[in-house]
């Protein structure tokens, strides 16, 4: 962030579902206060690695033979790596790799941070292990030897303001983060609960609603429409007993887009005009500083873990121009 702004370059983050028309449409739903009062939001990215074996693992690669013959381990130390198998599974290793907080967790903080208005968070607590990789007895036997550094399991849970927060301390709203290795149901996506209302979004490709109070509590098809007073939008229950697939953000193939071409399209557009303004003023919807947010949540989730305690968050740390990390902080144990 410094260097870019010494040089007078434009800095993008690969934070794509800020380009996403998914997430905005739906973030859109969320300002307009359609889901009311938001307390809670579990988001995940589950996936399974025991059974059947997956053909690839793209964190445990095949190290090709040719890399092999080219590369010695004295080569790629003097880039840093310790080892051809760093440099290769570098996702494997803590020196190189943020663990699966920093891969899939900091897209999906990400998300979260977005529908509530990207406030900062208040703390975090949590559990990491590695409860499956290299452990005795569970899955298969080529997986109870594979060596990781990395968690394969987190757990993760932050506490983030709420709208009244500044004059009432009790509005906290709480975002839970689990991603494992041994289960695939529920594949990614985040639920986004409010008391009028609940929000599914799932894998960057749909989005479905249910109206709060509904038989079972869910399963009713909805729609919206403006209350009576017609200022606030509302649910209203439809015939169909399908959830409302109430987003549509469809492109080429039939699929929605992810938001990468969006992306790329804006940076392009911004070095072209020479736009260096906010993201609210037709920015670089991810620049440094939004980036950087991210990050700091996913590593001080891995520091919570880490020493199994709760960690609050400083405003100091999401400075650019503040020298303080969370890892040097008092609150981080130094044994």
């Amino acid at each position: 962030i410094k260097v870019a702004k010494e040089t007078k370059k434009l800095l993008a983050v690969g934070h794509q579902r800020h380009y996403s028309v998914l997430y905005q449409n739906a973030n859109d739903l969320v300002k307009a206060g359609l889901l009311g009062d938001i307390k809670f939001i579990r988001a995940n990215w589950h996936r399974n690695n025991s059974w059947p074996a997956p053909a690839k693992d793209s964190w445990n690669p095949v190290i090709q033979k040719s890399d092999q013959e080219e590369l010695s381990d004295e080569i790629v130390k003097q880039y840093g790596y310790d080892s051809l198998e760093q440099l290769c599974r570098w996702r494997l290793y803590n020196k190189t790799g943020g663990g699966l907080m920093a891969e899939l967790g900091s897209h999906q903080l990400d998300a979260c941070s977005i529908f509530l208005g990207k406030v900062k968070p208040l703390a975090v607590q949590g559990y990491g292990g590695r409860n499956f990789y290299g452990v005795k007895g569970v899955g298969p036997e080529d997986k109870q030897t594979q060596h990781r550094e990395c968690d394969d399991h987190v757990y993760v849970t932050l506490e983030f303001p709420g709208p009244h927060y500044a004059e009432d301390k009790n509005d906290i709203v709480i975002v839970t983060y689990s991603s494992i290795n041994t289960n695939s149901m529920e594949p990614y996506g985040e639920t986004i609960f409010g008391s009028r209302g609940t929000m599914i979004v799932e894998m960057e490709q749909s989005v479905m609603l249910y109206r709060e109070g509904a038989p079972g509590g869910a399963g009713q098809s909805l729609k919206v429409e403006n209350d009576k007073d017609g200022k606030k939008p509302a649910l209203v229950a439809a015939e169909s007993p399908q959830a409302s697939a109430a987003v549509q953000a469809t492109g080429a193939g039939g699929k929605v887009s992810r938001g990468y071409t969006e992306e790329m399209e804006h940076f392009c557009v911004c070095i072209r005009e020479n736009n260096f303004a906010s993201p609210q003023d037709g920015g670089l919807h991810c620049p440094g500083e939004v980036a950087m947010a991210d990050a700091i949540m996913a590593l001080t989730s891995n520091l919570a873990m880490k020493h199994r305690k709760r960690i609050e968050f400083k405003p100091e740390w999401f400075d650019p121009e503040n020298p303080a990390v969370p890892e040097t902080d008092d609150q981080i144990p130094t044994s």
